[in-house]
């Protein structure tokens, strides 16, 4: 979660610009409060990546990215709710569009759920280089099915115009 979160914020923080329009294209803030509300999501993503990595401040920084992620749960599926279904969710910056979709409410409340099973207090036994390994390899792996369900997701209104006008 830390590098998934670090990541989209990179992404926010190249364009913030573009990442602005995203939160006015959802139509639920106040043009006063759209550029503040943009730093500050930011912000709190690259706060709660940093948190989860410091063991005194994880509790905090999962409790923070389970809000982001109910926020843009929310954000998403009130503008489904009204039938707004061609806007960016503003989730990968400038470099891929990638319209809001029920699909992405249940990725996010996937994550939400893995998030709060990660406040749950660990087991206290000593790491040993077999731990060290499977955790590496375990994030890549994760890593790469994220980047691949992403892409399915991005490519999906592509491929139903490809399925409906062959």
């Amino acid at each position: 979660m830390a590098l998934l979160f670090a990541i989209a914020a990179v992404h926010k923080l190249r364009a913030p610009a573009v990442f602005r329009a995203s939160v006015q294209a959802y139509k639920i803030l106040p043009e006063a409060l759209l550029t503040p509300a943009a730093f500050i999501l930011i912000a709190l993503e690259l706060m709660a990546a940093a948190m989860v990595l410091v063991p005194r401040a994880r509790l905090a920084g999962f409790a923070v990215l389970a809000g982001l992620l109910l926020v843009y749960s929310a954000g998403i599926g009130v503008n489904l709710y009204r039938g707004r279904t061609d806007i960016d969710c503003g989730c990968n910056g400038p470099a891929s569009r990638q319209q809001i979709s029920g699909w992405l409410v249940l990725r996010n409340l996937v994550f939400t759920g893995l998030v709060l099973l990660a406040m749950i207090p660990p087991a206290d036994r000593t790491l040993n280089w077999v731990d060290f390994l499977t955790i590496g390899f375990g994030v890549l792996a994760s890593a790469g099915l994220y980047i691949g369900f992403n892409q399915l997701l991005t490519q999906a209104p592509r491929l139903a115009w490809l399925r409906d006008n062959t």
